[in-house]
């Protein structure tokens, strides 16, 4: 499963109020595991799926401020 099909799961799940703070903790997740991790093939992953939560947080948040 990709990770638009899994943000799309957890919109459905939470709604799009609290998806900001769902795809922090995602990214913050990935972030955890990127910096624990000593094995190089791992590094690479975890740093795409940190970032790529995270570039979802900022859009969010980003939607969310110009909405206000």
């Amino acid at each position: 499963m990709f990770n638009e099909e899994i943000y799309q799961r957890l919109l459905e799940e939470f709604g799009k109020e609290k998806m900001a703070t769902v795809c922090d903790i995602i990214a913050t997740l990935y972030d955890i595991k990127y910096m624990a991790i000593n094995h190089l093939d791992a590094l690479s992953e975890f740093d795409y799926e940190r970032n790529w939560w995270m570039d979802k947080h900022r859009e969010l948040v980003n939607l969310k401020e110009i909405k206000e």
